[in-house]
């Protein structure tokens, strides 16, 4: 039993600390003089937490099987790459829109779109990277941690 809370306390700390960069710099790239930021991005934090520890899992297996299916032909590395990638761009869109829609409520969807998109692209370098560093180095040091514990 002890083994198992070790291995769910240290994946949940890779995704906490994912979720938590990412959604800082969404929540800045938004921020609003009147907002208080520490609230705001913890308002964020939490309900990305909520939705998207459940929504990465299952759209991260999802992913796997949409590239091992349809790129077949790539190599071991082109196709982790692009499971990264399209993971980042992913999540990134998601948490883009859950950041915005707590933090604004502007009448317009021109204004809302813009706040989206502003999100997403001040997000993404760091979302990339942080998916190539899942996917090349955390994703099969965790398979080995998981394994050797299971032992």
């Amino acid at each position: 039993m002890q083994i198992k809370l070790k291995n769910v306390l240290v994946i949940l700390t890779i995704v906490s600390t994912l979720v938590a960069s990412i959604t800082a710099i969404m929540t800045y790239a938004n921020f609003q003089p009147t907002q208080n930021f520490l609230v705001t991005w913890i308002n964020s934090f939490m309900f990305a937490i909520a939705v998207m520890l459940p929504a990465g899992g299952v759209i991260f297996l999802a992913m796997n099987k949409l590239v091992e299916q349809f790129f077949s032909a790539l190599t071991n590395i082109q196709k982790k790459l692009l499971h990264g990638i399209l993971m980042a761009i992913t999540m990134e869109s998601l948490m883009a829109v859950i950041t915005t829609l707590l933090n604004h409520d502007y009448v317009t969807f021109a204004q809302y779109s813009s706040l989206i998109i502003t999100s997403f692209l001040y997000a993404l370098p760091v979302g990339l990277a942080f998916a190539c560093l899942m996917v090349f180095v955390i994703r099969p040091k965790l398979q080995r941690f998981l394994a050797e514990s299971s032992i």
